[in-house]
């Protein structure tokens, strides 16, 4: 495991002063990386004030340097974990297992087995080849289906390599993962990255409810709502808004 060193400055400090101090010392035989864990907690702060009812879980993919996940870890928050390499990192961090959902739709019957004996039970799927194969080597883990819904504005689609359509494959999935014997607890989404369409979490809300009610007239007992990543994290990019939407949904569907 790497070490990392940190470096405490005063608050009169910015990033800018470091990176100057760093190039004063003449040149590296290494990459240097410089990270503001400072505006790490802060951004961790204002969400848990602005979006109460939202746990937020980091997806590592962002970024996965060590200090960020360890920061997060101390300040409680869960991770969105999309490969074995990412599940590993955060364990090797401390963080806890019951706090990671692994979420790829599309993983290996290897990570699957490691997964489970690392004791991480929460996944998402959007497909019948997932459920067989979660059914054949982790058949005690919690579900959470995986839906698409787009936003027409965002930077990255990623309903066109993650999700099912919500109408028609998604009851479809539930009856299967119910004649399997699999417990479903949840329904996710992601509405695409780079997202600047705050309405959109509106819409993609209302159809995970309507997926709730449908897995309760089965027998699921639903208990989770993912609603995915596609937020604003540059500081002149406010979160308000996306919050504003999200709290109001919520509210009016989840109440």
């Amino acid at each position: 495991m790497r070490k990392i060193r940190y470096n405490l400055l005063e608050d009169d400090s910015s990033v800018k002063d470091v990176i100057e101090l760093v190039v004063s010392q003449g040149p590296k035989d290494e990459p240097v990386h410089i990270l503001d864990l400072d505006d790490v907690v802060a951004k961790h702060q204002n969400w848990r004030r602005k979006l109460p009812r939202v746990d937020p879980f980091y997806a590592v993919k962002c970024n996965d340097d060590p200090a960020i996940v360890q920061t997060l870890i101390a300040l409680g928050a869960g991770f969105d974990c999309a490969s074995k390499a990412e599940i590993e990192l955060v364990l090797q961090r401390g963080g806890d297992p019951s706090r990671i959902i692994y979420a790829h739709t599309a993983k290996s019957i290897d990570s699957l087995v490691y997964a489970k004996a690392c004791g991480i039970n929460l996944m998402t799927f959007d497909g019948e080849i997932e459920l067989d194969k979660i059914n054949q080597v982790h058949p005690e883990a919690s579900l959470v289906l995986r839906i698409r819904y787009d936003s027409a504005n965002a930077q990255v689609s990623l309903g066109k390599k993650f999700g099912c359509d919500p109408e028609h494959e998604a009851p479809q999935l539930l009856r299967y993962a119910k004649s399997l014997g699999l417990s479903v607890v949840g329904i996710s989404f992601h509405v695409g990255s780079g997202n600047s369409d705050h309405e959109c979490f509106y819409g993609a809300i209302k159809a995970a409810k309507k997926l709730f009610d449908y897995a309760q007239s089965l027998g699921f007992d639903l208990r989770l709502l993912d609603i995915g990543g596609g937020y604003p994290g540059d500081h002149d990019k406010p979160i308000d808004p996306y919050a504003t939407t999200i709290n109001g949904a919520l509210q009016r569907f989840f109440p």
